[in-house]
């Protein structure tokens, strides 16, 4: 391999693939992301040239040391800038010959630090390692560019700019993979996170600008107000407060600045964090919950970000004011007596922000209790109309929508007495607590200044608290509806550590050529599962063997645990008692994630679901995305097996025709099609088909048979007898 032009040689800082486990825990040690050894893959092994075993084992060994690996797709022109800010990252050298790889971490500007196998660090330019990157691609396409750059004429650090220009211009959309960035996984320590969000800086950063611009202004004013009591306002005083009012202009500008960075950081953290919980409740609690009460959190949650940190941020603000009024008023002609009426007055407004909050609490609960209502009465809309008596249809909406309109007017009037009473109350108080320095004549014109100064601003001080506590107050309301999406992250057992074997994905049936081998795969011991906590079980001691290659089918009447059964088999569901194995492990053992992609369920009609999108991601929704030309093969010759191939050439977009909700309309049948080629499509070892052939007429059921039986490796199907 040769040099790069950033000056590194790549082979010296490569690290060979027997020591991929290594070069995993350096980089997470020195990014701050786990301390965890990690087993070495196999060097012997042919899978180690399998993309999709060395990415599986790449993902599973970073998820063993606390840190996500996400791969990463970039076109040639994209590579440079996500190479130089991918770090911490490993990035596979192209090429014939053993794996190679680079640790890359974030380097300034345009270049790209490396971590080399002896723990030294490297720079390499972020173009060099693009060209890298593109390998052969870039090896096919460079005579032609030198050829071009010849007849040009173009020499020295013109030609290396043309050249990459051109490169540029016939690759740009070429995908490149083989990168692999690392990252604290979502249920990892917030404390964790705010630090790698970078948040702890921007709150620093925060902080000092209003501490800057908060004396600049104060000293400011005490100038002018010194100079006009003295009788001595001279040029050189009007100068001086000039000079640091102009000087507080870009300190406030930089505090401005900063609070807008920390609050978009903040709330791309907290709303990263608030999706992957929802993606992490149980189907048990998703039902539980319905769409009203998920409604009321999503309302919920957008108040948290826009009023904690709002309320934050000028709480901040106003706390530092309000502390360099105490100094001030400590210093001041009021003294201690200034001290303890502004105590006084504190405490009162605290007391009053305490009645704001509980009745902001019943109103919330009350306005919660509405939309839920609504829209579950929308989501039940048609069987209300066929099933209820009209003189009931409204029933308990007066008394609901009273009961709202009563505990806003309650909260109305809290609000203009806490943000009225409080800052102008002390206005009043803290000017009457200079009465005692007029009637004496003993304080100065510069103490006199000191206390109206600090007066003026504990009010605004005082303003801005009241307003944040109350926003803060309302903050806390909603966090009530949002903490457990934010807990339910965390749920997640640890990672078992990574096999050293880089094993490929067990291929189907028909791509092996035969049936699988016939080994244990799935076990159940004496399964007990009830829905709720006091209801009788659904299933008692149920106990079965499922081996590779099984074809079984579940027969039995409604309500008598078909589908229940096969949720637990998914892991979508987990048993109350008894023993659950798949491969040997448990689920707790193995993790959720592991256990959902060994076995695919497709759900009852009716818990499925067309998303918005293309026909593509609808069928791909399982597998890495943006798919491969090979995954877009397979997929339309799946469809094709299951009667698919007429919506296909209807469709002006084949596989890229958006579908769902304002996109291309499936009828029923098509949609069952769609559920199973999806399950098809997962790459899974077991498949659980709950009533997906019902809809199909017995053509379409016959084709849709025969590719099911073929593809899956293993096989349950839930159907009515």
């Amino acid at each position: 391999m040769s040099p790069a032009p950033g000056g590194e040689e790549p082979a010296a800082s490569a690290w060979p693939a027997s020591r991929l486990g290594e070069a995993l825990q350096a980089l997470a040690s020195a990014s701050g992301l786990g301390p965890r050894g990690v087993p070495a893959p196999s060097a012997a092994g042919a899978s180690l040239s399998d993309p999709a075993a060395l990415g599986a084992w790449i993902e599973q060994a970073a998820s063993y040391l606390g840190v996500e690996a996400e791969p990463v797709r970039a076109t040639y022109g994209e590579a440079p800038a996500m190479l130089a800010g991918a770090g911490p990252a490993l990035m596979r050298l192209p090429g014939v010959g053993p794996p190679r790889f680079l640790a890359l971490l974030t380097g300034p500007r345009r270049r790209v630090a490396l971590l080399r196998p002896d723990g030294s660090f490297g720079r390499m330019d972020a173009e060099a390692l693009a060209d890298l990157l593109c390998g052969e691609l870039g090896d096919k396409a460079r005579p032609e560019v030198e050829r071009t750059l010849d007849l040009v004429g173009a020499r020295g650090r013109r030609r290396e700019v043309l050249g990459r220009a051109l490169l540029r211009e016939w690759l740009g959309a070429v995908p490149l993979g083989n990168v692999w960035t690392l990252r604290l996984p979502p249920g990892a320590s917030p404390l964790q996170q705010a630090a790698e969000a970078g948040l702890p800086r921007r709150a620093l950063a925060v902080v000092a600008a209003r501490l800057a611009t908060t004396a600049l202004l104060g000293l400011a004013w005490w100038t002018i107000g010194q100079g006009l009591l003295e009788g001595r306002l001279d040029r050189g005083w009007l100068l001086a407060w000039a000079l640091l009012t102009l000087t507080a202009i870009p300190a406030s500008l930089w505090g401005s600045w900063s609070a807008g960075l920390f609050a978009l950081d903040a709330g791309a953290w907290l709303k990263r964090r608030l999706l992957a919980g929802a993606l992490s409740l149980e189907p048990e609690e998703v039902r539980h919950e319905g769409a009203g009460g998920f409604l009321g959190r999503v309302i919920e949650s957008g108040a948290v970000e826009s009023l904690a940190l709002g309320a934050g941020l000028a709480g901040v603000a106003s706390a530092i004011s309000f502390a360099l009024a105490c100094v001030l008023l400590a210093r001041g002609a009021g003294g201690a007596l200034h001290l303890a009426l502004l105590a006084a007055w504190a405490t009162l407004g605290v007391a009053l922000v305490g009645r704001f909050y509980r009745r902001q609490r019943a109103w919330t609960d009350a306005r919660l209790a509405l939309t839920s209502d609504l829209v579950e009465r929308m989501a039940g809309h048609r069987t209300r109309l066929a099933q209820q008596p009209p003189e009931r249809w409204h029933e308990g909406e007066d008394e609901a929508l009273a009961l709202y309109i009563t505990r806003g007017e309650a909260l109305d009037r809290g609000f203009v007495v806490l943000g009225s009473i409080v800052p102008r109350g002390w206005t009043l108080l803290g000017v009457l607590g200079l009465a005692p320095a007029f009637v004496t004549g003993a304080a100065s014109p510069g103490a006199v200044a000191l206390s109206l100064g600090g007066v003026l601003l504990a009010g605004d001080a005082l303003q801005g608290l009241v307003g944040g506590l109350a926003s803060l107050s309302a903050a806390a309301i909603a966090w009530r509806r949002v903490a457990p999406l934010f807990r339910a992250v965390s749920r997640e057992a640890p990672a078992p550590p990574p096999s050293p074997a880089l094993a490929a994905p067990a291929a189907s049936p028909a791509a092996a050529g035969g049936p699988p081998p016939r080994r244990d795969l799935m076990e159940a011991r004496e399964l007990v599962f009830r829905h709720g906590e006091r209801g009788a079980p659904v299933l008692r001691g149920v106990s079965l063997r499922v081996r590779a290659g099984d074809r079984m089918l579940l027969e039995g009447p409604s309500g008598g645990g078909k589908s229940t059964l096969g949720a637990l088999l998914a892991g979508l569901r987990a048993p109350e008692s008894g023993l659950l194995l798949l491969g040997g492990l448990d689920r707790r053992s193995l993790g959720a994630a592991a256990w959902r992609r060994r076995v695919a369920a497709t759900p009852q009609f009716h818990e499925n679901h067309v998303l918005q999108g293309t026909f593509a991601f609808n069928l791909l929704m399982g597998r890495r995305w943006p798919p491969s030309p090979a995954d877009l093969a397979e997929a339309e010759a799946v469809c094709r097996e299951l009667g698919l191939g007429e919506l296909l050439a209807r469709m002006p977009g084949g596989l890229e025709q958006t579908v769902g909700e304002t996109g291309w309309q499936l009828s029923h049948g098509e949609r069952s099609r769609l559920y199973i080629a999806r399950s098809l499509l997962q790459g899974a070892e077991v498949l659980v088909f709950d009533e997906s052939f019902g809809a199909l007429d017995p053509e379409m059921l016959d084709r849709a048979l025969r590719s099911v039986l073929a593809r899956a490796p293993t096989l349950l199907v839930i159907a009515h007898p």
